[in-house]
């Protein structure tokens, strides 16, 4: 037996309890360019990616949700929240605006429904993921976002 062998026997109990966590269901959502509105102003338009279900989670140092770093969306600077979306690991992986350089090709995930424990004010918050890092021995994926 081998620390790895150990690892790979209770990871997917580790994910498993990860994911029972997650009491909130995301609607997911990729950009899809831009269409007109009801009085015709050019809009972002996104294609819908299904749905997962996830939680929100303050930043990883020291479970603060002080920002670390910023990003600007439009003319306004938004604290970026480390790892403040999880996801399960199984849940198609979402293009971070990171990866392409640009923010408007970040996808955003919507809250649609919350658990009878959650905040209810969580409910319609919409986060752009700006960074989808990854780790060994992941038990969820922890996504870098921006709250809109």
């Amino acid at each position: 037996m081998t620390l790895e062998d150990d690892i790979a026997r209770a990871l997917p109990g580790m994910r498993r309890e990860a994911e029972s966590l997650m009491t909130l269901t995301l609607a997911a959502y990729s950009p899809a360019g831009f269409t007109l509105d009801a009085d015709g102003y050019k809009v972002p338009a996104f294609t819908p990616e299904g749905s997962t279900f996830g939680k929100v989670q303050g930043g990883a140092r020291a479970g603060a949700d002080t920002a670390t770093r910023y990003i600007k969306i439009g003319d306004v600077e938004r604290p970026v929240i480390e790892a403040g979306l999880h996801i399960p690991i199984s849940a198609k992986v979402p293009v971070a605006g990171e990866q392409r350089g640009l923010l408007d090709g970040a996808w955003e995930y919507e809250i649609t429904a919350v658990g009878r424990l959650d905040d209810p004010a969580l409910l319609g918050r919409r986060y752009m993921v700006v960074a989808v890092p990854a780790k060994s021995f992941a038990t969820a994926r922890r996504l870098d976002v921006v709250q809109l």
